[in-house]
């Protein structure tokens, strides 16, 4: 009989076989930890957490509130919803890992001060625009992981980036983040608007998809037409629906091929409140949403009308922690992306 010796209660009982952030926290896809900026540059696709959680509006009770309580969470439980992916689509014929690296920059320290926080943003995207990356985030609430991101890229482009904001919802009131009170910020609500005046974005070339619901208000349009934005380029519910019935494949694919044609880079940016109840149960904001096989392929000719010259980058928002599904979905989306920029190459 084998020498048998009894387990300590204090002995571990799983051992980690990927690298992780911090304490069990695993990195996006297992991928490498990149502590320095020497880490990034045998990187292709840079992923950062970016925690910020903005105060709850009186607006966002109930189970809505997990956009915004649970969001410093989010980075950590995404990367663990992620693990389990691998790169490779039999559909596509095509395994992302093994054309574009992976390296995981943790997640951002969130100082009180907003400045300061749009500063530390901006120097962590240069750090990976410096090492050749496609910047890859995950928030935390709109601000930091959208304005504070692209400014950035934008300012890098050469010309004129377009942006793809995939939103039910139009984020374009009036007001600028340094007005703000710093302890009640209202990015939520005017994100959408201030990154329309940075230095390198094209008002003409901002895209919104899935914009939709009675939580948007009669001045949606004139706010967005105000700084330039043109109709044409906000499909709501209704242009969504028409898609549909004309073949919604080919709708996206025409219509990624005009986003990226005339722009120098393209940057996409999803809340995932743009997805229909029906397709994302674990947080379901808007009935006639959109479809997760939409955003999906939506994402991937995107990725194949920019391609590597183009694609600046993928930005996640206002996702809940604890959405799993959603998680899934995101996931998805952000590999087809890059799965068309490699078709494209």
């Amino acid at each position: 009989m084998s020498e048998y010796t009894p387990r300590r209660p204090s002995d571990p009982i799983l051992k980690m076989q990927v690298p992780r952030v911090y304490g069990s926290t695993p990195t996006l896809f297992g991928a490498p930890l990149a502590r320095t900026a020497a880490d990034l540059q045998d990187a292709d696709i840079a992923f950062l957490g970016i925690p910020w959680r903005a105060p709850t509006p009186d607006t966002r009770m109930g189970r809505a509130a997990a956009n915004y309580e649970g969001t410093l969470l989010t980075p950590g439980s995404f990367r663990a919803n992620a693990i389990k992916y691998g790169g490779y689509f039999p559909e596509l014929d095509v395994d992302v890992f093994e054309h574009l690296r992976v390296a995981d920059c943790g997640d951002l320290p969130i100082p009180a001060e907003m400045s300061q926080l749009l500063e530390d943003v901006e120097a962590k995207i240069n750090q990976m625009l410096d090492a050749g990356c496609y910047p890859v985030t995950m928030g935390g609430n709109s601000g930091p992981s959208t304005y504070g991101v692209l400014k950035p890229i934008a300012a890098r482009s050469g010309g004129k980036t377009a942006v793809v904001n995939f939103d039910a919802h139009h984020d374009n009131r009036y007001g600028e983040w340094y007005e703000d009170d710093p302890l009640e910020p209202s990015w939520g609500s005017t994100w959408a608007r201030q990154i329309l005046t940075l230095d390198g974005v094209d008002p003409a070339q901002y895209y919104h998809v899935g914009l939709r619901g009675p939580r948007n208000d009669r001045d949606t349009f004139k706010r967005f037409l105000e700084r330039g934005v043109q109709r044409e380029n906000i499909f709501t519910w209704r242009e969504i629906k028409q898609a549909r019935k004309a073949g919604f494949d080919e709708w996206a694919e025409a219509t990624a091929r005009q986003i990226a044609e005339p722009a120098s880079k393209v940057w996409v940016t999803i809340d995932p409140d743009v997805l229909d109840m029906a397709a994302n149960p674990d947080f379901g904001d808007e009935p006639l949403g959109m479809h997760a096989e939409e955003v999906i392929e939506f994402a991937y000719q995107i990725g194949k009308a920019a391609g590597p010259g183009k694609l600046a980058g993928f930005s996640m928002s206002a996702t809940p922690y604890d959405a799993q599904t959603l998680h899934g979905i995101l996931i998805y989306m952000m590999l087809y992306a890059f799965a068309g920029v490699l078709e494209a190459s």
